[in-house]
Protein backbone atom coordinates (compact mmCIF):
# COMPACT_ATOMS: atom_id res chain seq x y z
CA UNK A 1 0.00 0.00 0.00
CA UNK A 2 1.03 3.52 -0.78
CA UNK A 3 -1.64 5.14 -0.41
CA UNK A 4 -2.64 8.79 1.87
CA UNK A 5 -5.86 9.15 2.82
CA UNK A 6 -6.54 12.89 3.63
CA UNK A 7 -9.60 14.30 4.87
CA UNK A 8 -11.24 17.35 6.82
CA UNK A 9 -14.00 16.79 9.59
CA UNK A 10 -15.84 19.07 11.97
CA UNK A 11 -18.47 17.11 14.17
CA UNK A 12 -18.45 14.20 12.73
CA UNK A 13 -18.27 11.93 15.28
CA UNK A 14 -21.11 9.77 13.87
CA UNK A 15 -19.09 8.88 11.26
CA UNK A 16 -15.55 9.41 11.41
CA UNK A 17 -14.57 6.03 13.12
CA UNK A 18 -16.39 3.38 10.29
CA UNK A 19 -14.62 5.47 8.02
CA UNK A 20 -11.42 5.32 9.20
CA UNK A 21 -11.89 1.84 10.11
CA UNK A 22 -13.24 0.63 6.73
CA UNK A 23 -9.94 2.64 5.20
CA UNK A 24 -7.57 0.30 7.00
CA UNK A 25 -7.20 -2.38 4.19
CA UNK A 26 -6.50 0.38 1.75
CA UNK A 27 -4.39 3.52 3.52
CA UNK A 28 -0.43 3.21 4.93
CA UNK A 29 -2.12 6.74 6.46
CA UNK A 30 -4.78 8.11 7.36
CA UNK A 31 -4.62 11.48 7.95
CA UNK A 32 -7.47 14.00 9.65
CA UNK A 33 -7.56 17.36 9.68
CA UNK A 34 -10.32 18.40 12.41
CA UNK A 35 -11.66 22.18 12.00
CA UNK A 36 -12.95 22.94 15.18
CA UNK A 37 -15.33 20.15 15.99
CA UNK A 38 -16.97 20.50 19.34
CA UNK A 39 -18.08 17.22 20.08
CA UNK A 40 -15.92 13.25 19.99
CA UNK A 41 -14.41 13.47 16.22
CA UNK A 42 -11.15 14.40 17.30
CA UNK A 43 -10.98 11.39 19.91
CA UNK A 44 -12.84 9.25 17.84
CA UNK A 45 -10.77 9.87 14.74
CA UNK A 46 -7.33 9.23 17.22
CA UNK A 47 -8.56 6.06 18.89
CA UNK A 48 -9.33 4.85 15.30
CA UNK A 49 -5.42 5.42 14.40
CA UNK A 50 -5.84 8.46 12.67
CA UNK A 51 -2.83 11.04 12.35
CA UNK A 52 -5.07 14.02 13.94
CA UNK A 53 -3.81 17.56 13.75
CA UNK A 54 -6.29 20.59 14.04
CA UNK A 55 -6.97 23.92 12.49
CA UNK A 56 -8.90 27.19 12.87
CA UNK A 57 -11.54 27.29 10.53
CA UNK A 58 -10.98 30.40 7.39
CA UNK A 59 -14.36 29.81 5.97
CA UNK A 60 -11.82 28.21 2.90
CA UNK A 61 -12.30 24.70 2.16
CA UNK A 62 -9.50 24.51 0.06
CA UNK A 63 -6.65 25.45 2.63
CA UNK A 64 -7.88 23.34 5.02
CA UNK A 65 -7.66 20.28 2.49
CA UNK A 66 -4.48 21.25 1.54
CA UNK A 67 -3.34 21.29 5.28
CA UNK A 68 -3.91 17.23 5.29
CA UNK A 69 -2.00 16.79 1.48
CA UNK A 70 0.82 18.53 3.58
CA UNK A 71 1.09 15.83 6.02
CA UNK A 72 1.11 13.32 3.42
CA UNK A 73 4.07 10.96 3.34
CA UNK A 74 2.82 8.15 0.69
CA UNK A 75 3.48 8.15 -3.28
CA UNK A 76 -0.35 8.41 -3.78
CA UNK A 77 -3.50 10.78 -1.67
CA UNK A 78 -6.93 9.61 -1.62
CA UNK A 79 -9.48 12.22 -0.56
CA UNK A 80 -12.56 11.12 1.24
CA UNK A 81 -15.14 12.59 3.74
CA UNK A 82 -15.73 11.05 6.70
CA UNK A 83 -19.62 10.30 5.87
CA UNK A 84 -18.27 8.60 2.70
CA UNK A 85 -17.23 4.80 2.28
CA UNK A 86 -15.55 2.87 -0.12
CA UNK A 87 -17.54 -0.75 -0.87
CA UNK A 88 -14.95 -3.54 0.43
CA UNK A 89 -15.33 -4.75 -2.81
CA UNK A 90 -13.57 -1.68 -4.98
CA UNK A 91 -10.74 -1.46 -2.47
CA UNK A 92 -8.56 -3.91 -4.27
CA UNK A 93 -9.25 -1.74 -7.38
CA UNK A 94 -8.72 1.12 -6.33
CA UNK A 95 -5.34 -0.32 -4.97
CA UNK A 96 -4.53 -1.69 -8.59
CA UNK A 97 -5.04 1.67 -10.05
CA UNK A 98 -1.74 2.84 -8.25
CA UNK A 99 -0.07 1.04 -9.91
CA UNK A 100 0.20 2.67 -12.97
CA UNK A 101 2.01 5.97 -12.85
CA UNK A 102 1.33 6.72 -16.50
CA UNK A 103 -1.61 8.30 -14.85
CA UNK A 104 -1.39 11.57 -12.77
CA UNK A 105 -5.34 11.48 -11.22
CA UNK A 106 -8.22 9.32 -11.48
CA UNK A 107 -12.05 11.08 -10.72
CA UNK A 108 -14.79 9.20 -9.20
CA UNK A 109 -18.22 9.61 -9.38
CA UNK A 110 -19.92 10.12 -5.40
CA UNK A 111 -23.18 8.14 -5.17
CA UNK A 112 -25.28 10.67 -3.04
CA UNK A 113 -27.90 8.64 -1.65
CA UNK A 114 -30.85 10.79 -0.94
CA UNK A 115 -34.63 9.91 0.49
CA UNK A 116 -35.91 12.64 -1.85
CA UNK A 117 -36.87 11.24 -5.62
CA UNK A 118 -37.67 14.51 -6.46
CA UNK A 119 -33.77 15.88 -6.40
CA UNK A 120 -32.51 17.25 -9.33
CA UNK A 121 -30.41 14.48 -10.64
CA UNK A 122 -31.90 11.55 -9.33
CA UNK A 123 -31.10 8.29 -10.18
CA UNK A 124 -33.40 5.19 -8.71
CA UNK A 125 -30.97 2.41 -6.81
CA UNK A 126 -30.31 -1.25 -8.81
CA UNK A 127 -29.38 -2.98 -5.83
CA UNK A 128 -25.61 -3.35 -7.43
CA UNK A 129 -24.50 -2.49 -4.00
CA UNK A 130 -25.06 -3.22 -0.25
CA UNK A 131 -24.88 0.59 0.61
CA UNK A 132 -27.50 1.40 -1.28
CA UNK A 133 -30.00 -0.23 1.33
CA UNK A 134 -32.94 2.00 2.65
CA UNK A 135 -32.25 4.56 0.21
CA UNK A 136 -34.62 4.94 -3.14
CA UNK A 137 -31.56 6.29 -4.87
CA UNK A 138 -28.63 8.66 -5.21
CA UNK A 139 -27.35 11.44 -7.41
CA UNK A 140 -23.96 11.57 -8.58
CA UNK A 141 -21.19 13.89 -8.77
CA UNK A 142 -17.55 13.51 -10.52
CA UNK A 143 -14.70 15.05 -9.21
CA UNK A 144 -10.53 14.00 -8.89
CA UNK A 145 -9.91 11.87 -5.73
CA UNK A 146 -6.64 9.77 -6.01
CA UNK A 147 -4.09 11.40 -7.46
CA UNK A 148 0.32 11.11 -7.06
CA UNK A 149 1.27 12.92 -4.24
CA UNK A 150 3.46 15.72 -4.96
CA UNK A 151 3.48 19.97 -4.18
CA UNK A 152 1.99 21.34 -7.38
CA UNK A 153 -1.08 19.59 -7.07
CA UNK A 154 -3.34 21.03 -4.58
CA UNK A 155 -7.02 22.22 -4.35
CA UNK A 156 -8.87 25.50 -5.57
CA UNK A 157 -11.64 27.64 -4.69
CA UNK A 158 -13.24 28.32 -0.99
CA UNK A 159 -16.10 26.14 -1.56
CA UNK A 160 -16.49 23.32 -4.23
CA UNK A 161 -13.30 23.28 -3.66
CA UNK A 162 -11.41 20.79 -6.63
CA UNK A 163 -7.77 19.72 -7.65
CA UNK A 164 -8.53 19.16 -11.27
CA UNK A 165 -7.15 23.10 -12.64
CA UNK A 166 -3.81 21.82 -10.95
CA UNK A 167 -2.78 18.43 -12.32
CA UNK A 168 -0.52 18.63 -15.24
CA UNK A 169 -1.04 14.90 -16.31
CA UNK A 170 -3.58 12.35 -17.47
CA UNK A 171 -6.52 12.12 -15.26
CA UNK A 172 -8.55 8.96 -16.15
CA UNK A 173 -12.52 8.26 -14.92
CA UNK A 174 -13.01 5.32 -12.90
CA UNK A 175 -16.24 3.63 -12.79
CA UNK A 176 -15.84 2.72 -9.45
CA UNK A 177 -18.13 4.93 -6.85
CA UNK A 178 -17.77 6.60 -3.62
CA UNK A 179 -20.89 6.19 -1.42
CA UNK A 180 -22.46 9.64 0.25
CA UNK A 181 -24.50 9.69 3.36
CA UNK A 182 -24.51 13.00 3.85
CA UNK A 183 -27.73 13.90 1.91
CA UNK A 184 -29.89 12.10 4.29
CA UNK A 185 -28.77 14.16 7.64
CA UNK A 186 -31.40 15.69 9.58
CA UNK A 187 -33.25 18.86 7.68
CA UNK A 188 -31.99 21.21 10.02
CA UNK A 189 -28.44 20.40 9.21
CA UNK A 190 -29.00 20.39 5.92
CA UNK A 191 -30.69 24.07 5.95
CA UNK A 192 -27.65 25.27 7.66
CA UNK A 193 -25.43 23.64 5.14
CA UNK A 194 -27.29 25.27 2.39
CA UNK A 195 -27.25 28.31 3.54
CA UNK A 196 -23.85 28.50 3.98
CA UNK A 197 -23.09 27.27 0.45
CA UNK A 198 -25.17 29.59 -1.02
CA UNK A 199 -23.00 32.28 0.11
CA UNK A 200 -19.48 30.61 -0.51
CA UNK A 201 -21.54 30.16 -4.03
CA UNK A 202 -22.01 33.53 -4.66
CA UNK A 203 -17.59 34.11 -3.68
CA UNK A 204 -16.39 31.80 -5.88
CA UNK A 205 -18.40 33.50 -9.02
CA UNK A 206 -17.26 36.86 -8.17
CA UNK A 207 -13.74 35.13 -7.77
CA UNK A 208 -13.80 32.89 -11.29
CA UNK A 209 -16.51 34.86 -13.44
CA UNK A 210 -15.82 32.67 -16.25
CA UNK A 211 -15.43 29.29 -14.50
CA UNK A 212 -18.67 27.51 -15.72
CA UNK A 213 -18.37 25.18 -12.58
CA UNK A 214 -18.63 28.49 -10.00
CA UNK A 215 -21.50 29.43 -11.77
CA UNK A 216 -22.51 25.63 -11.87
CA UNK A 217 -22.44 25.12 -8.80
CA UNK A 218 -24.65 28.54 -7.98
CA UNK A 219 -27.47 27.38 -9.70
CA UNK A 220 -27.15 23.61 -7.73
CA UNK A 221 -27.43 25.35 -4.78
CA UNK A 222 -30.01 27.46 -5.82
CA UNK A 223 -32.28 24.32 -6.89
CA UNK A 224 -31.82 23.07 -3.62
CA UNK A 225 -33.43 26.07 -2.52
CA UNK A 226 -36.20 25.67 -4.88
CA UNK A 227 -34.93 29.00 -5.95
CA UNK A 228 -35.73 27.76 -9.83
CA UNK A 229 -35.43 31.32 -11.47
CA UNK A 230 -32.51 32.09 -9.82
CA UNK A 231 -31.49 28.47 -10.68
CA UNK A 232 -31.67 29.18 -14.21
CA UNK A 233 -29.37 32.28 -14.88
CA UNK A 234 -26.70 30.72 -12.80
CA UNK A 235 -26.82 27.75 -15.31
CA UNK A 236 -27.36 29.23 -18.49
CA UNK A 237 -24.23 30.97 -17.52
CA UNK A 238 -22.42 27.97 -16.86
CA UNK A 239 -23.72 26.96 -20.44
CA UNK A 240 -22.34 29.88 -22.08
CA UNK A 241 -19.11 28.43 -21.08
CA UNK A 242 -19.34 24.91 -21.10
CA UNK A 243 -22.40 23.88 -24.00
CA UNK A 244 -21.85 20.25 -23.46
CA UNK A 245 -21.78 19.62 -19.96
CA UNK A 246 -24.41 17.17 -19.33
CA UNK A 247 -24.76 18.00 -15.72
CA UNK A 248 -25.55 22.08 -16.82
CA UNK A 249 -28.25 21.14 -19.06
CA UNK A 250 -30.00 18.51 -17.01
CA UNK A 251 -30.33 20.76 -14.18
CA UNK A 252 -31.00 23.79 -16.65
CA UNK A 253 -33.82 21.76 -18.18
CA UNK A 254 -35.42 21.22 -14.89
CA UNK A 255 -34.86 25.10 -13.51
CA UNK A 256 -36.68 25.78 -16.66
CA UNK A 257 -39.37 23.68 -16.27
CA UNK A 258 -39.96 24.62 -12.70
CA UNK A 259 -39.96 28.36 -13.57
CA UNK A 260 -42.72 27.54 -16.16
CA UNK A 261 -40.51 28.13 -18.86
CA UNK A 262 -41.37 24.94 -21.31
CA UNK A 263 -40.09 25.79 -24.68
CA UNK A 264 -36.55 26.69 -23.06
CA UNK A 265 -36.61 23.92 -20.55
CA UNK A 266 -37.47 21.58 -23.74
CA UNK A 267 -34.96 22.57 -25.64
CA UNK A 268 -32.15 22.50 -22.85
CA UNK A 269 -33.46 18.93 -21.75
CA UNK A 270 -32.80 17.59 -25.56
CA UNK A 271 -29.61 18.88 -25.93
CA UNK A 272 -28.61 17.24 -22.83
CA UNK A 273 -30.05 13.76 -24.55
CA UNK A 274 -27.53 14.31 -27.69
CA UNK A 275 -24.67 14.67 -25.03
CA UNK A 276 -25.84 11.42 -23.01
CA UNK A 277 -29.00 9.79 -24.42
CA UNK A 278 -29.33 7.49 -21.55
CA UNK A 279 -29.77 10.71 -18.96
CA UNK A 280 -32.36 9.25 -16.65
CA UNK A 281 -32.83 12.55 -15.46
CA UNK A 282 -33.10 14.38 -18.46
CA UNK A 283 -36.00 11.91 -19.87
CA UNK A 284 -37.45 11.97 -16.63
CA UNK A 285 -38.18 15.63 -16.68
CA UNK A 286 -38.86 15.50 -20.22
CA UNK A 287 -41.89 13.57 -19.90
CA UNK A 288 -42.98 16.24 -16.73
CA UNK A 289 -42.39 19.26 -18.76
CA UNK A 290 -45.41 17.40 -21.04
CA UNK A 291 -47.35 16.71 -18.28
CA UNK A 292 -46.72 20.34 -16.93
CA UNK A 293 -48.31 21.29 -20.84
CA UNK A 294 -51.42 18.65 -20.85
CA UNK A 295 -49.34 16.78 -23.21
CA UNK A 296 -50.41 13.62 -21.77
CA UNK A 297 -50.13 11.15 -24.60
CA UNK A 298 -47.13 12.57 -25.55
CA UNK A 299 -45.63 12.31 -22.06
CA UNK A 300 -46.54 8.59 -21.28
CA UNK A 301 -44.56 8.02 -24.46
CA UNK A 302 -41.42 9.39 -23.23
CA UNK A 303 -42.24 7.36 -19.64
CA UNK A 304 -42.43 4.30 -21.40
CA UNK A 305 -38.68 4.85 -23.07
CA UNK A 306 -37.69 5.93 -19.90
CA UNK A 307 -38.83 2.21 -18.27
CA UNK A 308 -37.65 0.64 -21.08
CA UNK A 309 -34.14 1.79 -20.00
CA UNK A 310 -34.82 1.34 -16.39
CA UNK A 311 -37.05 -1.14 -15.49
CA UNK A 312 -37.08 0.10 -12.07
CA UNK A 313 -37.62 3.43 -12.55
CA UNK A 314 -40.66 4.22 -9.78
CA UNK A 315 -40.28 7.85 -10.67
CA UNK A 316 -41.40 6.90 -14.39
CA UNK A 317 -44.30 4.51 -13.68
CA UNK A 318 -45.78 6.73 -10.75
CA UNK A 319 -45.68 9.72 -13.72
CA UNK A 320 -47.42 7.40 -16.26
CA UNK A 321 -50.10 6.69 -13.38
CA UNK A 322 -50.62 10.94 -12.98
CA UNK A 323 -51.24 11.05 -17.01
CA UNK A 324 -53.50 8.22 -17.10
CA UNK A 325 -55.43 9.44 -14.15
CA UNK A 326 -55.61 12.54 -16.26
CA UNK A 327 -56.66 10.28 -19.05
CA UNK A 328 -59.81 9.30 -17.10
CA UNK A 329 -57.83 5.70 -17.47
CA UNK A 330 -58.48 4.93 -13.34
CA UNK A 331 -57.57 1.18 -13.87
CA UNK A 332 -54.56 1.49 -15.60
CA UNK A 333 -53.43 4.38 -13.43
CA UNK A 334 -54.12 2.17 -10.36
CA UNK A 335 -51.99 -0.75 -11.81
CA UNK A 336 -48.56 1.98 -12.45
CA UNK A 337 -48.78 3.41 -9.25
CA UNK A 338 -49.05 -0.18 -7.64
CA UNK A 339 -45.97 -1.19 -9.80
CA UNK A 340 -44.30 2.26 -8.05
CA UNK A 341 -44.86 1.05 -4.73
CA UNK A 342 -43.70 -2.45 -5.73
CA UNK A 343 -40.44 -0.96 -6.41
CA UNK A 344 -40.30 1.31 -3.71
CA UNK A 345 -42.85 0.37 -1.17
CA UNK A 346 -42.19 3.31 0.93
CA UNK A 347 -43.09 5.72 -2.15
CA UNK A 348 -46.02 7.24 0.04
CA UNK A 349 -46.94 9.69 -2.57
CA UNK A 350 -47.41 6.95 -5.18
CA UNK A 351 -49.54 5.04 -2.58
CA UNK A 352 -51.55 8.35 -1.71
CA UNK A 353 -52.17 8.67 -5.34
CA UNK A 354 -53.19 5.22 -5.85
CA UNK A 355 -55.60 5.94 -3.15
CA UNK A 356 -56.89 8.88 -5.23
CA UNK A 357 -57.66 6.83 -8.46
CA UNK A 358 -59.53 3.96 -6.89
CA UNK A 359 -61.51 6.33 -5.07
CA UNK A 360 -62.38 8.37 -8.50
CA UNK A 361 -62.79 4.32 -9.59
CA UNK A 362 -65.37 3.87 -6.96
CA UNK A 363 -63.78 1.53 -5.39
CA UNK A 364 -64.08 3.03 -1.73
CA UNK A 365 -63.00 0.11 0.66
CA UNK A 366 -59.83 -0.38 -1.32
CA UNK A 367 -59.60 3.50 -1.54
CA UNK A 368 -59.76 3.78 2.14
CA UNK A 369 -57.77 0.80 3.18
CA UNK A 370 -54.62 2.34 0.94
CA UNK A 371 -55.10 5.90 2.09
CA UNK A 372 -55.38 5.01 5.78
CA UNK A 373 -51.37 3.39 5.53
CA UNK A 374 -51.06 6.71 3.78
CA UNK A 375 -52.20 8.76 6.50
CA UNK A 376 -50.13 6.88 8.80
CA UNK A 377 -46.76 6.94 7.11
CA UNK A 378 -47.66 10.98 6.69
CA UNK A 379 -50.15 12.08 9.48
CA UNK A 380 -49.73 15.95 8.32
CA UNK A 381 -50.95 14.96 4.39
CA UNK A 382 -54.27 17.30 4.54
CA UNK A 383 -54.65 15.69 1.09
CA UNK A 384 -55.29 11.97 2.40
CA UNK A 385 -57.02 13.11 5.24
CA UNK A 386 -59.51 15.51 2.90
CA UNK A 387 -59.99 12.17 0.42
CA UNK A 388 -60.47 10.11 3.48
CA UNK A 389 -63.16 12.56 4.61
CA UNK A 390 -64.93 11.85 1.55
CA UNK A 391 -65.37 8.59 1.73
CA UNK A 392 -66.74 8.31 4.85
CA UNK A 393 -69.31 10.57 4.00
CA UNK A 394 -70.19 8.85 0.97
CA UNK A 395 -70.24 5.38 2.58
CA UNK A 396 -72.90 7.03 5.72
CA UNK A 397 -74.87 8.74 3.06
CA UNK A 398 -75.18 4.89 1.52
CA UNK A 399 -75.93 3.72 5.00
CA UNK A 400 -78.75 6.03 5.45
Amino acid sequence: MSISVCMIAKNEERFIGGCIDHLKNLAKEIIVVDTGSSDRTVEIAQQSGARVSSTKWENDFAKARNLSLDKATQKWILIIDPDERIADRDIERILALTNDTSNMAYSFNARNYSENPMASGFIPCQGAYSEEEGYPGYFESRKVRLFQNIPSIRFKGSVHELVESTVKGKIVESDIPFHHFGSSKQVAEEKAKRQFYQKRAEQKVSEEPGNWKAHFEQGVEWLGASEYKKAAVALKKAREFNPQEKLVLSNLGYALMESGQHDEAEEALKACLKVDPRNHDAVLNLGVNEMRRQRYDRALQIFDKLVRMYPNSFLAFRNSGNCLARLKKMREAAACFEKALSIFPDYNDARIDLGIVCFAAGRLDLAEKVLNVALQRDPMSLRTQAVLDEIKKLKSTKKA
